[in-house]
């Protein structure tokens, strides 16, 4: 990151000048520049400000001197915010980019046609290439730093300007939810490093902002609001550097819907979308995704509440609740079994204590206090009796209003956690402000509602898990870095897009890929086709081949299980009337050796922003149905492929013998797909998506049965 982005502790100064482009008086003048300037001057920051406006030079504004231009400053900024009409956004950047100035943030929108916006952006872009000036924006509500009591940003979310300074840095593709974020957090002892509004990002994406978080120590956990990735590898690279530095990344995406889903001609792609894509990336690199801006906003302030706290975080999900009532003890326990978490029934000597120190008898878990939560004595032996048995690692406790008791209550739960290994989350139901402030100046994550405190004991978990094994991601991060780029091949020869059974299964078996043994046989001739059947020995399958025929099976093109020549070419003879039926063109037989086995389906898909992704699920005729597949991002290392294989519930018990079956080799299976992946990134970038559907894996051996490409 630039030096004027940077905090003291890099060993490089904070900003000394800080300019503003298009400084204004909110009365009768630019809103947004005159924002910007406002909350500079009243946000406290250490570097002298600079405010410029051609029309206003001369005269003050917040009792600072107005300059007609940046060359008129009398010393060079480090920073300048760029807040002027459209028109003059290239000019300030030129003039900024020849005065030597280090970075620029455009807050000022783009404006015209699509075509006019595009030569705008492509121009920074250029620009800032060229001058090696960092450019965030345009479009961008602006950039904040807490720990430099830096609001370089039009943001009204701020009291008198100022920036709650910690450790938390956020990066976000919607300025609304920066400035939502200082709100929601307000005077909360967790406060922030760096909040970017990364705007049209032409210049600078979230990627190489995110790498520039990972590597400043004043930074412990990052946020993440998504609308998109423009370089998947690189946003790659940075989640699986932030895990290596310790960094907890929560992240909120949108566009994750199957509406978005685009119609696509393979079952790779119907079950492969936006959504299991980003669930891969989340699991190689332990980024937290949450689907709301309230568990977003909570599990990051969780999470950095965590940091702060001593030891480390459980891996385990055993837990204990203690409730007001039996009603919100049995909601809970479902709350908390649906995350899959356990709640181990307690010991006869924990019954026992806690008997004893509450008066309540049969105290089971979840653990309904009745009336004796309103005593703090109490409720302080309760937990800490609690936190001595073994088998938990997690105490929620489940609270409702309290009234006049609360507050002592409150100073209660906080003075337990404070001795006890556990970590303590807490649900308050109409929590007062003063009930959470206690909570909160003791790190003590407090939410209004139960599930969401379970999702954030949910997310420390990963985040502690993430930590446990670090090898891995070193590992891949090292591929990463050493990986060439993908090779940019031409389509193969073909007369379509689309590679049929016959020509996918060739080169796979050209490269050496396990397939069942086949055969092909161009034309209808049956005997022809029975003769090649004899040849290979029965049982066969056959199948009828045709790049106009998109779904085989769907279309009666598939005949398995044939015994004898004669059920061959009763087949063939079916396929004919289908060719006839549907006029298919360059139309041809696969004849194959039947396989039995786990039918997967193992799939690659070309995701616009991450590169080959490789898909793996249940396969078969039911493929989409079944749905449930995960996914990794090319290319990946062993390690992850196991961690792939073990992601898939229904398919790890396939895997592991279902009913007698014989279970499957994994290493076997591991290098199946390695090599798999290997043959599809040499194809290059314009392999779109292939099926291999399905592959047949029985004990050690693993044989693709049926195969299509599409290529652009």
């Amino acid at each position: 990151m630039p030096s004027n982005l940077s905090s003291p502790h890099l060993g490089i100064p904070a900003p000394k000048a800080i300019a503003v482009a298009g400084a204004s008086d909110i009365n009768g003048g630019n809103y947004y520049g005159a924002r910007v300037l406002a909350n500079l001057v009243e946000g406290g920051t250490k570097a002298e400000i600079y405010p410029v406006n051609p029309r206003l030079a001369g005269s003050t504004l917040h009792n600072l001197p107005v300059y007609g231009s940046l060359s008129d400053l009398p010393s060079t900024p480090d920073l300048v915010f760029v807040v002027t009409p459209t028109k003059f956004v290239i000019p300030t950047l030129e003039e900024a980019a020849k005065l030597g100035v280090s970075t620029c943030v455009v807050v000022t929108a783009e404006g015209g046609n699509e075509d006019e916006r595009r030569v705008f952006r492509d121009r920074i872009s250029e620009l800032a290439q060229a001058s090696g000036m960092r450019v965030i924006g345009p479009n961008s509500m602006g950039v904040m730093n807490g720990t430099l009591s830096l609001n370089g940003s039009f943001a009204s979310g701020t009291v008198g300007g100022r920036v709650p300074p910690g450790t938390i840095a956020c990066l976000s593709q919607s300025g609304a939810t920066l400035s939502a974020m200082l709100q929601w957090f307000g005077d909360s002892s967790v406060g922030f490093s760096w909040l970017i509004s990364t705007g049209d990002e032409s210049a600078t994406g979230i990627e190489a902002l995110m790498q520039a978080m990972v590597d400043d120590p004043e930074v412990r956990s990052i946020m993440l609001f998504l609308e998109g990735i423009g370089d998947g590898p690189a946003f790659r690279r940075a989640a699986l550097a932030a895990r290596i530095a310790g960094k907890p990344v929560t992240m909120l995406q949108v566009g994750k819907s199957e509406k978005g889903r685009a119609a696509v001609a393979s079952h790779t792609g119907r079950v492969a979308g936006t959504r299991e894509v980003f669930n891969g990336l989340a699991h190689e690199t332990g980024i937290i995704e949450t689907d709301s801006f309230v568990e977003f906003f909570g599990t990051a302030r969780a999470l950095a509440q965590r940091l702060q706290r001593r030891g480390e975080p459980s891996t385990n999900r055993r837990a204990a609740m203690l409730s007001v009532s039996g009603g919100a003890a049995s909601l809970g326990a479902d709350q908390i079994y649906a995350l899959d978490w356990e709640l181990p029934e307690f010991s006869a000597t924990t019954a026992a204590a806690l008997a004893e120190t509450t008066g309540q008898t049969s105290v089971h878990n979840p653990a309904d206090l009745g009336g004796v939560w309103r005593n703090p004595e109490k409720m302080i032996r309760a937990i800490t009796t609690i936190a001595e048995h073994a088998d938990i690692d997690t105490i929620f406790v489940s609270m409702g209003a309290g009234g006049v008791f609360a507050d002592a209550v409150a100073e209660a739960i906080v003075k337990a956690a404070e001795v006890i290994p556990q970590d303590v989350f807490v649900a308050w139901v109409g929590m007062s402000d003063s009930v959470h402030s206690i909570f909160d100046k003791a790190d003590i994550p407090a939410f209004a509602d139960l599930p969401l405190a379970v999702r954030a004991a949910e997310a420390c978990a990963k985040f502690a898990q993430s930590q446990a094994d670090l090898a891995q991601a070193e590992e891949l991060l090292q591929l990463l870095s050493e990986a060439s780029p993908t090779p940019h091949n031409a389509a193969p020869d073909a007369t379509s897009s689309l590679w049929t059974v016959a020509e996918a299964l060739e080169d796979l078996r050209e490269a050496g890929l396990p397939c069942a043994g086949f055969d092909v046989v161009e034309g209808l001739e049956a005997a022809e086709i029975a003769a090649c059947a004899e040849k290979i020995g029965f049982p066969v399958v056959i199948k009828l081949s045709s790049p106009d025929l998109n779904h085989k099976s769907d279309d009666g093109g598939v005949a398995v299980g044939l015994k004898d020549a004669q059920s061959v070419r009763t087949a063939a003879e079916t396929f004919r009337a289908i060719a006839a039926r549907k006029h298919l063109t360059r139309v041809s037989v696969l004849v194959q050796k039947m396989e039995r086995g786990v039918e997967l389906l193992v799939g690659i898909k070309r995701d616009p922003s991450f590169g080959p992704v490789l898909v793996v699920g249940l396969g078969g005729t039911l493929a989409e149905l079944h749905s449930e597949v995960a996914a990794t991002i090319l290319p990946t290392t062993p390690a992850v492929l196991r961690d792939l294989l073990s992601r898939n519930t229904r398919l790890n018990m396939l895997l592991d013998g279902y009913r007698g079956q014989p279970a499957a080799n994994r290493e076997a299976l591991v290098s199946f797909l390695a090599d798999f992946a290997h043959w599809a990134q040499n194809k290059g970038d314009t392999l779109q998506e292939v099926d291999l559907n399905p592959v047949m894996v029985s004990g050690g051996q693993v044989s693709i049965v049926d195969a299509r490409a599409i290529w652009n």
